[in-house]
């Protein structure tokens, strides 16, 4: 009967840490995801992602961090492209409003695609709907977070 207990309570024990584990992932401000692709490649997957949900991608909102830091500081990041994107339909519902023009500093939605020490290449994303949870009862920034959020997460779908 011990046994069984204390086995019940090993396995309770796992399942928790196992949920306070995958909680604390979606909690994370920043959201990143190994590519199994090549850099160019998982900057075209996201657009190309990003183009299908009707998302606008201007070629020119593009930021080379390596070369702007290095030409400055003498030191190599490693290699990055940085880029913004926006659903402007979405975008016009919340910045018509005074109280929201302060989103504007937020706007419009940037990725980031980078190569790690490890020669591997990831990108990352704000994850709009932890800020969202700031805003908890202010229903145009529910609207947007819950609708745009999961998309931004399926633009960095690389299978």
């Amino acid at each position: 009967m011990f046994k069984k207990i204390k086995f019940l309570f090993l396995t309770m024990s796992m399942v928790v840490m196992a949920g306070l584990s995958s909680a604390q992932a979606s909690n994370d401000m920043i959201i990143e995801k190994l590519s199994p692709l090549s850099f160019e490649e998982t900057i075209e997957r996201i657009k190309s992602n990003a183009k299908s949900l009707g998302w606008k991608v201007p070629k020119s909102w593009k930021k080379d961090f390596q070369k702007n830091l290095k030409k400055v500081t003498k030191e190599d990041v490693g290699r990055n492209l940085v880029f913004s994107m926006c659903e402007p339909w979405e975008a016009v519902k919340l910045l018509k409003f005074d109280e929201y023009k302060k989103f504007f500093a937020m706007m419009p939605c940037s990725f980031a695609v980078y190569e790690k020490s490890d020669g591997k290449v990831y990108a990352s994303v704000m994850n709009i709907q932890m800020l969202g949870q700031m805003y908890k009862g202010e229903k145009p920034i529910e609207d947007l977070v819950n609708k745009l959020g999961p998309q931004m997460v399926k633009m960095m779908d690389f299978e």
